[in-house]
């Protein structure tokens, strides 16, 4: 009787320590996949980080200026004037859209029924 209950014992210990070498093995698989997953974090921010530098470069107001002059011909840009500025109230409204045409179909089958009342 005892050996029977030492061989259900160890194969209860090995089934537990099969278990825990699987969670453990698990856990630290998706520890791995976290860490990979921060690194790719920090490196967007990073990047996002080096464009707004860069766009802010490229939107400074004196550069734009001297881009506007150099270009100046051949985009025809004219200087705007503040009466040119209105707002949003000022605007026309949107247009009231036409009533729609009777398609083909629908031309056809009332014709066809206006032929058949005859």
């Amino acid at each position: 009787m005892l050996k029977t209950l030492d061989i259900i014992l160890v194969a209860i210990m090995l089934c537990a320590a099969t278990w825990t070498f699987s969670v453990k093995h698990e856990a630290e698989s998706i520890e791995e996949r976290l860490r990979k997953v921060d690194a790719e974090i920090a490196m967007e921010r990073e990047t996002i980080s080096l464009l707004e530098a860069d766009w802010s470069l490229l939107n400074q107001p004196y550069r734009l200026q001297r881009l506007a002059d150099v270009f100046a011909a051949d985009l025809n840009l004219k200087t705007i004037s503040p009466t040119q500025i209105v707002g949003p109230e000022d605007l026309p409204s949107e247009p009231v859209p036409a009533a729609p045409e009777p398609s083909a179909l629908e031309g056809g089958l009332a014709a066809n029924q206006r032929g058949v009342l005859r």
